[in-house]
């Protein structure tokens, strides 16, 4: 039985049921779009871990070459970035030197990325494409950590918003520190690793929509 398959089936069933919902709900007039770019962000591992899936059924390979699943993994962590980045951070953060711990702290998630892909991919005798991936996927990865982290951290000065988003942005740490592992195990062949890593990161997938949906509605009433 094929573990890999297996694997990659249940995070795309996982993330296909997080994404139906935050589409149903999410996808109306006047709906926030912070939302919608986190519906988005799982659907692309939807879709990435469907064509892995295609491709395992079909004898192909997802370890020993390119192949586009990978850039679910960006995407996702592409729209996840954007989120916090773009339609969120700036409710918070109005860039004065009060809150500049703040803006430093959460170096510490991206550094704790940058680390494991060191000492785990690159100091490793992993192919020049597995680092190559697994370093475009840091990166990503990286960008989307540090505004979790902050906003995490961050003390909820005016609107509210931020402090109803924790859980939504402790989850989304969680994501990304188990994508990283899944390249890891993934690079190991080990394949039961990568069985338990994903069924984890189905959990976060089916999870972490509702939790945005309960976070908005806690600032909104």
């Amino acid at each position: 039985m094929n573990l890999y398959l297996i694997a990659n089936i249940i995070t795309c069933v996982c993330a296909l049921i997080g994404f139906i919902y935050g589409a149903v709900n999410f996808f109306k007039p006047r709906k926030a779009v912070y939302a919608q770019m986190i519906t988005l962000s799982v659907g692309c591992m939807a879709f990435g871990k469907l064509y892995q899936a295609v491709r395992l059924l079909t004898g192909g390979s997802i370890l020993d070459e390119f192949q586009l699943g990978i850039l679910g993994v960006i995407g996702s962590f592409a729209f996840l970035f954007s989120a916090n980045y773009g339609a969120m951070d700036s409710l918070a953060d109005d860039r004065s030197k009060n809150y500049a711990k703040y803006r430093i702290i959460p170096l510490v998630a991206p550094l704790v990325s940058l680390a494991v892909y060191v000492v785990f991919i690159y100091l490793s005798d992993m192919s020049r494409l597995e680092k190559i991936i697994g370093a475009i996927v840091t990166l990503f990865v990286s960008l989307s950590s540090y505004f979790n982290l902050k906003h995490l951290i961050f003390p909820d000065v005016d609107f509210g918003v931020i402090n109803s988003l924790k859980t939504y942005n402790f989850m989304a740490l969680i994501y990304g520190l188990l994508c990283i592992a899944e390249l890891i195990a993934m690079s190991r062949d080990s394949a039961p690793a990568t069985l338990v890593i994903d069924v984890l990161m189905g959990i976060i997938l089916i999870a972490i929509v509702p939790s945005v949906e309960r976070g908005i509605r806690k600032w909104t009433t």
